[in-house]
């Protein structure tokens, strides 16, 4: 028997699984670390933290599943997108790594935004140029901190330090270089001119390739390291968010996933690059298909509503479960309260870093069950903005799959059914666990040593239980009036959420 370790580096925890060459999974683990904000707009991470993660989880899971390490054929990584790691020639970090969530490059993607050319890069890459993304980084360490720029050997991303770690090989595959902006999205190579307009050394960006092209075997410092013989091979990996929607079963055109975890959003299918610069594009993972996506920040609202006015005590399945009955237990509309839920300002399709939560509608007469209803609502509006951005560019869902934390929630679930207006899917595997990231994982990686010859093929068949939720006509007809409020609402404020931005700014700024 042959087994597969795949590894998902989020942004709270890695977890590894441990698979057999049936797709089925012998053991689990996980391993938490700290993303700190030394300043309001930063979010880094220390990088020697995912890696300390994955020796110790990888290690629980070899020793859960009691096999011999040697029967390892391939190990798969996937992590957070938009990463900026610079390291030195050994693969030591030189500063913490910026994540998708580190806006600290307003200012940098404003003066890039001003280039006479900015359209060029904004179509060679079909992203739109916002802090978030790595270019806007690259430049704010080359302005701010440029000796660390000066002497790094490669700038990685998050999937790419992991692959390093485990085999001494710069690299960084196609899903997720579209962070750099220098990325010709359609040619799937560096643009010299680009990389010139931009300031961004190309000696000193890693080598692109495909996800399941084997990068490299695992070197004996890492081996020594992480506790596995050398020599078993390592694929390049790929974005979590594309894993993701492989691993939920996107695997033909048109189908979409829709994350519901700390970030929420969706990933459409597509064989043409599509360039609408309010929301996000990047290679699938799967030969010849793009994804075009949206990302929001309003996942993790549940989470904030559980430690602030929640039961912070409870385990989070429990509280999540009693969330899901009391939001069941309102009408649609929850009673006239609409919840924003730009709790860390808004991804696509806004692009706006000073957005903020809401609830509109407050009175004496709103419960606990009604924020709760809001909360579930307003995080579907907030995907259902991006998803009309995507039709009006002609790109159409043939199938919604849901993935994601959120899917335990049969009542959240069906929100999203009735607001979008398209019957919502949920596939989970035979044993009742999800699909997502690590399924995706294992069917790239079983690929990519020879265990299979179909992706497509290899995900769809370890997904036989599905849940189909249907829209209601008539609660569609409530959430179509709703979301328009909805949306002019959001739009509204964002001159407001502006000027708070600033008038808090001035203050903290002056108290210091």
């Amino acid at each position: 028997m042959k087994y597969i370790l795949t590894v998902d580096v989020g942004t709270s925890s890695t977890k590894t699984a441990l698979w057999d060459e049936t797709g089925r999974v012998i053991a689990e683990a996980a391993q938490g670390y700290s993303l700190h904000r030394p300043e309001p707009l930063w979010a880094e991470i220390d990088a020697e933290s995912w890696w300390r993660a994955v020796c110790l989880t990888v290690g629980e899971v070899v020793a859960k599943g009691g096999i011999n390490a040697g029967d390892i054929a391939g190990i798969g990584v996937d992590g957070v997108g938009w990463t900026l790691l610079p390291v030195d020639s050994t693969c030591a970090p030189l500063a913490p790594a910026m994540i998708w969530l580190d806006r600290r490059a307003e200012a940098e993607a404003a003066r890039l935004n001003g280039l006479p050319d900015a359209a060029r890069l904004v179509h060679l890459n079909a992203n739109p140029i916002d802090a978030a993304y790595i270019t806007p980084k690259l430049l704010w360490l080359k302005r701010r901190q440029p000796e660390i720029f000066d002497s790094t050997c490669c700038f990685l991303t998050c999937s790419g330090f992991i692959a390093a770690r485990l085999t001494g090989e710069f690299t960084c595959d196609y899903t997720q270089a579209y962070g750099y902006h220098c990325f010709d999205m359609a040619r799937e190579r560096w643009d010299v001119g680009a990389a010139e307009q931009i300031g961004i050394p190309l000696d000193k960006l890693p080598r692109l390739c495909r996800c399941t092209e084997i990068v490299g075997s695992l070197s004996q410092t890492a081996a020594a390291q992480i506790g596995l013989p050398a020599g078993i091979p390592v694929i390049a990996g790929c974005l979590d968010a594309a894993s993701g929607a492989l691993g939920a079963g996107v695997t033909r055109l048109g189908q979409t996933n829709e994350q519901g975890g700390q970030a929420g959003g969706f990933a459409i299918s597509l064989d043409r690059v599509v360039v609408e610069p309010q929301l996000i594009f990047s290679h699938h993972v799967v030969p010849g298909q793009y994804l075009l996506q949206a990302g929001t920040v309003g996942g993790g609202a549940l989470g904030w509503f559980r430690d602030i006015l929640g039961a912070a005590d409870l385990p989070d399945a429990g509280v999540f479960a009693q969330f899901s009955t009391q939001a069941e237990s309102v009408a649609p509309g929850a009673n006239g309260l609409v919840f924003i839920p730009y709790m860390a300002g808004e991804r696509t399709p806004l692009w706006n870093s000073s957005a903020r939560g809401v609830f509109f509608g407050l009175s004496y007469k709103t419960t606990r069950a009604d924020m709760l209803r809001a909360i579930m609502e307003g995080c579907a509006f907030a995907v259902c903005d991006n998803l009309r951005l995507a039709e009006e560019k002609g790109v159409g869902v043939s199938e919604f799959l849901g993935s994601g934390g959120a899917t335990h929630s049969a009542t959240w679930c069906q929100i999203k059914a009735d607001v979008y207006n398209k019957p919502f899917v949920v596939a989970r595997r035979a044993d009742g666990g999800e699909g997502g990231h690590s399924l995706g994982l294992y069917a790239l990686t079983a690929v990519a040593v020879g265990l299979t010859d179909d992706i497509g093929v290899c995900v769809e068949s370890l997904l036989p239980r599905r849940r189909v939720y249907e829209p209601s006509p008539e609660r569609h007809a409530i959430y179509h009036d709703l979301f328009g409020f909805y949306r002019n609402l959001s739009r509204r404020l964002l001159a407001d959420f502006d000027q708070l931005a600033m008038i808090t700014r001035a203050h903290s700024c002056g108290s210091g």
